[in-house]
């Protein structure tokens, strides 16, 4: 070697980044290099003339390095070998140990060239990720969701036995290097699909559209039923590197329990739209979120254009403050109130609604209110109806009885004559005195007269009906004119004159209506005044749904104190029939006709130039039988 290329060689020796230390052939250090100087922590001194073995971590390591050395085939100009070495502080590291034999001008080995290179931190890091390994494959068999690596060409390279356990029948056949098809096939062979049943038509496409999903994820989640009646999410990802991370998950408890609350939720919509109810739930701030097809039916606007409206935009005006301030009065103590609302729509027809109130309180605070109403109509009918039933069986019972005691004192009066002369004619008869006897006939004849006047009047009254059975449109001027021509010859005597304003149509019997105007326009001319001649004013006047009709005539009027009795069956103010004939049951008719129209007679107490009568009787618009 020229010394050029010796000096070129020592320039290496001297900044090899690596140990290297010469030894002869029984071990001997000879040199070392500055590397090995500092990674022993020796002096260049306390090495060179020492033994090898001394820095080796044990005699066991250091006969390792020997035999490695002595088996190497002769032909070979190295030999490597790992081992543990000791510094000088006691420290000890494994290095891999390159040896070279080192021989001399005729080729005999006079020693060896050892290069260490320390590889302690490689080997630390080669553990942890051998530990690091060990840990994930423990955690991934150790959860239960299904996990799977596929690498670029769609072939399974990692897989935990819950991925195998969700295979089925087909998790078995289960094996590295299967690809992601030939799995699917396999389950789907097992009937593990109920989607695709084996051999159905629907099978390939199913198959097909999720080899779709595996192979371009879009990052939503898939839920299908597999297995025996189990549900799983599938989830897939693709990695950069082109690998499909698979994730199989058992949502069955989460599903059924979805299907169970869909259901929940089917049988409340269902229950909540087919009750006869109004439902609607409302903001705080008073707007709908929610209307059933009922309440929109009610404010007459579809369910989808109520969301998000105000409250008060419809519920009648005359409402909306107590509407508010019976919602205002809910609290946390007392969140319930019940109401009962009357509505007129412009057809005429009336609601009447019975509201449950209920707000909904969050941690103290108002969240919302849900309101139910139930249509009460018919139950408000019926305790009208109810309520006149009673009114109208205890105005028959006290008519009943009035009668009773009016007809039996009425009745037996005639009789009581018809007794007495009858006796007055048997003792003339029998003392022969037959003057008186032409006399006591006439009062028999007058008393049996005025007892089939009596019977036919009761009959009368008795055949008019409490309730019309049959209701008609009627015109009260054609009534009044009918009455006038009826009555002709007894105005003519009396020289009345009648005067008829417009008069409005109503509802009812005609020919009963008749028969009450006949009995007061006839009052009207029998009770006038000695010397004046009768005048007659009808009139009419309309105050909600009843019409008053006004029958005024200039007589001699009728003492205020027996308003009520002159309605009564017999009951007369006037005992001389000769000046006012008659048995007292006009007026009782009238009223009785008044009320079978479900209206009223009455006396104006108030007026004094005579009497006046005001019949009030149902509207035209007004529906019979109310």
């Amino acid at each position: 070697m020229t010394a050029t290329q010796t000096d070129f060689v020592q320039a290496i020796y001297d900044i090899f980044p690596s140990p290297v230390i010469f030894v002869d052939a029984d071990r001997i250090v000879l040199s070392v290099n500055a590397a090995a100087i500092e990674q022993f922590g020796y002096a260049a001194d306390d090495m060179i003339g020492g033994s090898m073995q001394r820095l080796y971590a044990s005699d066991r390591d250091f006969e390792a390095a020997l035999f490695q050395n002595v088996a190497e085939p002769a032909n070979r100009q190295f030999s490597e070998g790992v081992y543990r070495y000791r510094r000088r502080n006691g420290t000890v590291f494994t290095a891999r140990l390159r040896v070279t034999p080192v021989v001399d001008a005729d080729g005999t080995k006079c020693g060896f060239a050892g290069i260490v290179h320390d590889i302690s931190d490689s080997l630390e890091l080669d553990r942890e990720r051998r530990k690091a390994g060990e840990i994930l494959d423990t955690a991934l068999q150790a959860i239960p969701e299904g996990f799977a690596i596929f690498d670029a060409d769609e072939r399974i390279i990692v897989y935990n036995d819950a991925y195998k356990r969700i295979c089925g029948a087909a998790g078995p056949r289960l094996k590295i290097g299967m690809t992601a098809e030939e799995i699917m096939l396999a389950v789907y062979e097992v009937g593990y699909y109920p989607n695709a049943p084996v051999g159905s038509p629907q099978a390939k496409a199913w198959l097909e559209s999720r080899m779709r999903a595996f192979r371009n994820p879009g990052g939503d989640n898939q839920i299908f039923e597999y297995g025996d009646g189990r549900w799983l999410r599938i989830e897939d990802l693709k990695t950069p590197d082109g690998n499909t991370v698979a994730l199989r998950i058992d949502v069955t408890n989460l599903k059924r329990a979805e299907i169970a609350l869909e259901r929940q939720r089917l049988e409340y919509a269902t229950l909540v739209q087919n009750i006869p109810d109004f439902i609607c739930r409302i903001s705080h701030d008073l707007r709908y979120t929610f209307v059933n097809d009922r309440y929109a039916q009610l404010v007459r606007t579809p369910a989808d254009d109520l969301i998000g409206q105000s409250v008060l935009d419809f519920v009648p005006e005359n409402d909306r403050k107590s509407l508010v301030a019976t919602l205002q009065n809910l609290s946390v103590e007392a969140p319930l109130i019940a109401r009962e609302q009357h509505r007129t729509f412009p057809d005429g027809s009336d609601l009447w609604l019975f509201w449950s109130n209920i707000a909904v309180f969050d941690s103290g605070k108002l969240a919302e209110y849900v309101t139910v109403g139930r249509d009460i109509t018919e139950l408000k009918l019926q305790q009208q109806r109810i309520a006149q039933q009673s009114a109208e069986l205890q105005r028959k019972n006290d008519a009943l009885n009035q009668f009773t005691g009016t007809v039996s004192h009425d009745l037996k009066a005639p009789l009581r004559h018809m007794s007495m002369f009858s006796d007055m004619i048997v003792e003339d008869v029998g003392s022969g005195n037959h003057q008186e006897l032409p006399v006591y006939a006439g009062h028999l004849r007058q008393s049996a007269r005025r007892m089939d006047q009596l019977i036919d009047s009761l009959l009368d009254y008795a055949q008019i009906a409490d309730e019309i059975g049959s209701w008609q449109t009627v015109s009260m001027t054609d009534v009044i004119s009918d009455t006038i021509l009826n009555l002709d010859s007894f105005i003519q005597e009396a020289g009345a004159t009648i005067n008829v304003a417009a008069l409005p149509q109503l509802k009812g019997d005609p020919e009963l209506l008749k028969r009450l105007c006949q009995n007061l326009i006839g009052n009207a001319i029998k009770y006038r005044r000695e010397d004046v001649k009768p005048v007659i004013r009808i009139y009419a006047e309309t105050n909600a749904d009843m019409v008053r009709v006004i029958f005024e005539d200039n007589g001699i009027g009728v003492d205020p104190r027996f308003s009520r009795k002159i309605f009564d069956v017999f009951q007369r103010l006037h005992r001389d029939e000769s000046t006012y004939p008659g048995t007292g049951i006009g007026l009782a008719l009238a009223k009785r006709i008044a009320e079978s129209h479900g209206g009223s007679i009455a006396l104006d107490t108030g007026f004094t130039q005579g009497a006046r009568f005001v019949a009030t009787l149902p509207c035209l618009q007004q529906s019979g039988g109310q």
